[in-house]
């Protein structure tokens, strides 16, 4: 019999693979299937995206290695386009692309803890993120946020967890899975306590276009002291461009942060395909436009949602929403995960249980939105709000 390490085993299988396989056993392909499952954008990447890559297979360099933090063009462009944005002045030296934001996110880890340090979460937290720190050994410290208080952040409780094993906080704004957008108080107040307690702060932007307040939104790329501090921003083109199977993300930090960064980049993947990162490239060069009527739609969509959910008794109620995710509570007397497979089986809705989400969140159900179209929405509400044990 094979043997896996404890550690290993002691991880939860990935939620979106074990919902999508039991969404499989139990849907019915004979009527409309309601997918809320993974965070998806419902329309593809642009055209110009698509010509880029093309031309670039046509270039004999297209499969070979790239610098392992990236090409300089690319890295440049992301330092420009992060200096239109925000107030922190970067160069290409403070970027490293990366294989997405979960690679970036596992990357960082070794980076900056060990095994047995810890590290504090936000619950309900991405599970992705649990699941990395699990992985490395790394003690996830749960900070619970109250759906009854907006998933606001218990500073005072926050203060209590910290101890001389912290070695930072993961903090993602906009929340995955809440939706819940974070102004820029919540991040200076957050800076102030890991500069105090001399731990790091990582702020996983994944979402940041689709912020409530954007073009203003929060960010750590704002303060002043970025690069004089233990903070990392992780960012992701994956929803910014619709192109989540390309794999291209980034991480912005001190030059001394990256240096150490690619040691672990290069031991991992070593470079991100010089494919995703012409696609990238060509989204910031390109799509300005495109990226502004997407922003807009997945604002709408949201509205929609809302507006429509609001004038129809129901057993669920939205507890917090943002252009990606819609966050579900209930009373019903059923677990959460048995819920999902109820709803799947009744209304054809896959959706993800709370408890892929942290302690507590057994009464919960995260809605990716923004895999809907916007002219489903309305049948997508009905099937919800109607849905019944």
């Amino acid at each position: 019999m094979d043997k896996y390490t404890d550690r290993i085993k002691g991880i939860y299988e990935p939620p979106i693979v074990k919902y999508k396989a039991e969404a499989e056993k139990r849907i019915d392909r004979s009527k409309p299937v309601i997918n809320l499952n993974q965070a998806v954008p419902s329309y593809p990447a642009p055209d110009e995206i698509k010509a880029a890559i093309r031309s670039e297979i046509e270039k004999p360099s297209y499969s070979f290695y790239t610098k392992d933090e990236g090409t300089d063009v690319l890295r440049i462009r992301i330092s420009e386009e992060l200096n239109s944005m925000f107030s922190v002045k970067t160069v290409m030296e403070n970027i490293c692309v990366t294989s997405g934001a979960n690679n970036a996110f596992y990357s960082i880890l070794p980076v900056i803890a060990e095994s047995g340090d810890e590290i504090i979460i936000f619950t309900p937290y991405y599970f992705n993120h649990y699941m990395s720190l699990k992985a490395y050994g790394i003690v996830p410290v749960e900070v619970p946020l109250d759906a009854e208080n907006n998933f606001s952040i218990p500073y005072d409780l926050l203060q209590k967890k910290i101890n001389g094993r912290t070695r930072g906080i993961v903090f993602v704004n906009p929340s995955n899975p809440t939706g819940r957008s974070y102004s820029m108080d919540d991040i200076i107040k957050l800076h102030s306590i890991c500069s105090e307690k001399n731990i790091y702060l990582i702020s996983d932007e994944v979402y940041t276009h689709f912020h409530d307040d954007y073009p203003g939104q929060g960010s750590v790329l704002r303060l002043e002291d970025f690069f004089t501090s233990k903070t990392v921003c992780i960012n992701s083109f994956s929803k910014t461009y619709s192109i989540t199977g390309l794999r291209a993300g980034f991480i912005t930090a001190s030059e001394g942060f990256i240096k150490q960064f690619i040691k672990i980049q290069d031991s991992n993947i070593i470079c991100v395909s010089s494919i995703a990162q012409t696609a990238a490239f060509a989204g910031m060069e390109k799509c300005s436009l495109w990226l502004k009527n997407k922003i807009s739609l997945m604002r709408r969509k949201k509205e929609i949602f809302l507006d429509l959910f609001s004038k129809k008794e129901s057993m669920f109620r939205i507890v917090s929403s943002g252009s990606f995710f819609i966050y579900l509570n209930y009373e019903a007397d059923i677990e959460c995960e048995k819920l999902c497979y109820l709803m799947i089986e009744k209304e054809n809705i896959i959706s993800l249980p709370g408890t892929c989400f942290g302690s507590g969140q057994n009464k919960a159900l995260r809605l990716a939105l923004g895999n809907v179209d916007t002219e489903d929405i309305p049948f997508v509400v009905e099937k919800l709000t109607g849905f019944r044990i």
